[in-house]
């Protein structure tokens, strides 16, 4: 039997109208005064004519912004007017109900269609999800409820027992995964702050303090450490052994059928359907939850970024270099230039020559337009002839001596052939200088592929990193008659 569709379902209950509001410019306004007006109806869901206009004015003066449309009132100058047409357009829409039981008796009735809406959009505006904190004691409730002994055994367990164990444990299963979903919302909450942040110290607070003591946090603990992930796989196990099991599809269509009142046809592919449900929604925890560990890792890479960015590449030193510029010109306002060449220095460089530039040559060089390359092969040049043979020993010639990935791994592969070791320059010597490129073609890169596919990877360590200052101290070693300052090559 062909179920029904989610679309023919939904616009029995509801009209076409029903979501156009938030389709709407002025959608703010249309949700602003749903919530207002179902808080005020509250739990009777009425509420008198006068006051839900009242109501609506406040929510169109909360929002002076907003342009309304011809139908909604932008052509009329009078509040109460522009509220009228609101409340008009909020029935069309079957958000409200227009009920007139007299002359004077208006009311404005809350559709029963309209919680389940304002209740949707709560959980997509909330980014504290209380509800959270009750996932491991949902998750752990249902591994009990299964691994009790004869839980699911169809022979001695009565059909109704068996229905409202099997409705029982879906309908937790349900609302743990909506938990888990949660979860995936607040991550990427973080995710969206993350990428807004100001500076290197909130970009860590994010992520070390309010990432790591959020509310996801317990989710993952309930199920990374607490051991429920095998536990639900066993379980996944044996319901996958009870929905082949006739017997129990027989049983559970009876229960089924006694208290729904289905026929026998309908309560038996309600059974299969229940069951194959139970068996996908104990496997869809571990999937939801690989796709949490996905973005867990992704925001913690965003964030690493984010830092480098803020601290590397636009940190606060030009910020402070021109705070520096603007507190000498306010110390030396008025004063001549050649009065300070006797005043004494505010520090002294840690470099060994400094040299500032000043005058003329502080003004940026004008910039030389470049003649039009050559870009023919073989042929006739401005200043000389070439055949096509030079050209091609020419382009060989260049492409020997160009320092690639390429000729980093065959070297790296042929000294370290193990991962995990070490070897320094002085424990060899480049016979001629295709080693020697070789080897500063290692100094230049950390990784490459090898002929054969494999990717390897090497980290360089040297003196010169802690020595920076004085050079003089470097050790260097002899390679094809050059000296090279001595590192150390580590393959990882």
């Amino acid at each position: 039997m062909d179920l029904p569709n989610l679309s023919e379902k939904l616009l029995a209950s509801v009209s076409r109208d029903f979501f156009r509001p938030l389709t709407r410019p002025s959608s703010a306004i249309y949700v602003d005064c749903a919530e207002r007006l179902a808080d005020v109806a509250g739990e009777a869901g009425r509420i008198p004519h006068v006051e839900a206009i009242a109501l609506i004015r406040e929510v169109l003066a909360a929002h002076p912004d907003i342009l309304l449309d011809d139908d909604e009132g932008a052509s009329l100058r009078d509040a109460r007017q522009r509220a009228g047409q609101i409340f008009n357009r909020l029935c069309d829409a079957k958000w409200l109900e227009d009920q007139q039981l007299g002359l004077h008796e208006r009311w404005a009735l809350v559709s029963p269609g309209l919680r389940p809406l304002l209740r949707l959009l709560r959980e997509l505006a909330e980014d504290e999800i209380a509800e959270l904190k009750t996932f491991a004691d949902t998750v752990r409730g249902v591994c009990e409820t299964l691994e009790r002994p004869g839980i699911l055994d169809a022979r001695i367990q009565e059909p109704d027992a068996l229905r409202a164990t099997v409705t029982d444990v879906n309908s937790r299963l349900e609302s743990a995964i909506i938990q888990l979903h949660g979860v995936e919302k607040l991550i990427s909450l973080f995710d969206r702050r993350q990428r807004l942040s100001d500076s290197p110290a909130e970009t860590l607070r994010l992520l070390y303090a309010e990432f790591g003591a959020g509310q996801h946090m317990v989710c993952y603990d309930a199920l990374r450490r607490n051991g429920l992930l095998p536990r639900l796989q066993v379980l996944r196990s044996q319901i996958a052994d009870r929905r082949d099991d006739p017997l129990v599809k027989v049983r559970l269509a009876e229960g089924l059928s006694a208290h729904y009142h289905w026929d026998e046809n309908e309560a038996y592919h309600r059974a299969e359907k229940i069951l194959r449900e139970l068996e996908h929604r104990l496997a869809a925890i571990r999937l939801v939850a690989d796709a949490i560990d996905a973005r867990m890792a992704s925001f913690n890479q965003l964030s690493q970024q984010r830092y480098r960015y803020q601290t590397e590449l636009r940190g606060r030193r030009p910020e402070i270099v021109k705070a520096y510029c603007d507190a000498i010109n306010t110390a030396h306002e008025g004063g001549r230039l050649g009065a300070m060449r006797d005043a004494a220095p505010d520090f002294t460089p840690l470099v060994p020559e400094v040299r500032f530039f000043f005058g003329v040559e502080s003004l940026a060089r004008t910039r030389r337009t470049k003649l039009p390359a050559d870009l023919t092969f073989g042929g006739e040049s401005a200043g000389h002839h070439e055949s096509a043979e030079d050209s091609l020993a020419a382009l060989r010639e260049r492409q020997r001596l160009a320092l690639t990935p390429q000729r980093a791994a065959r070297l790296v592969a042929r000294l370290l052939p193990a991962k995990s070791k070490k070897l320094s320059t002085s424990d060899f010597s480049a016979a001629d200088l295709d080693e020697m490129l070789d080897l500063l073609a290692v100094a230049a890169y950390e990784s490459a592929i090898t002929a054969d596919g494999k990717r390897i990877k090497w980290q360089i360590t040297c003196p010169g990193q802690a020595a920076g200052l004085t050079p003089d101290q470097i050790p260097t070693d002899p390679h094809a008659g050059w000296n090279i300052d001595r590192f150390t090559i580590q393959r990882i």
